[in-house]
């Protein structure tokens, strides 16, 4: 006769085991779930565009819509959405500033038609962004309830900065 202790014991390996296997099928069933979308994102004004002792930054707004909808499965806690502007100087091969982000938990606020976002103020240090193209990028994470946290860039595009500065446009 098996003790008490004996049988919780096979009861709770039985449970891990069986936990251990969902997990496994959880994180396989991800390769069937699709990571793509559309997203169309361009600049919607440089609102700002001066220099301070050795820095230039600019202030811009943006026009993003994109439909998150498709990323939404029973395995998606949230996504991470962040859009970067890149550029090239001198002194840098590649620069790269986040100028919006956010999270999104919900299925339901997924389909973003949004004008005029504006974050985060670009800045340069090496004041390479007169006259300079920037490239828009939409970026975004897909974290997982389990398995791998995945990361994408679609959609973007490019402006040029003026080649004066400028003060604060309404």
């Amino acid at each position: 006769m098996h003790s008490l202790s004996q049988r919780a014991n096979t009861i709770v390996c039985f449970g891990g085991i069986v936990l251990v296997g969902v997990l496994l099928l959880n994180v396989l069933s991800r390769a069937f779930f699709s990571d793509h979308v559309d997203v169309d994102i361009k600049l919607n004004e440089i609102h700002r565009f001066n220099t301070q002792r050795n820095f230039e930054y600019s202030f811009i707004s943006i026009d993003l819509d994109a439909n998150l909808e498709p990323l939404f499965n029973w395995n998606t806690k949230m996504l991470f959405l962040y859009v970067t502007a890149e550029y090239k100087t001198k002194q840098n091969i590649l620069s790269q500033v986040v100028v919006w982000d956010h999270i999104l938990t919900e299925k339901s606020k997924a389909n973003i038609h949004e004008k005029r976002l504006s974050k985060y103020p670009i800045i340069d240090q090496g004041l390479g962004l007169k006259n300079n193209t920037i490239k828009l990028t939409f970026n975004y994470n897909v974290v997982p309830i389990s398995g791998i946290l995945t990361r994408h860039q679609v959609g973007s595009s490019e402006f040029k900065f003026p080649s004066v500065y400028m003060k604060e446009v309404y």
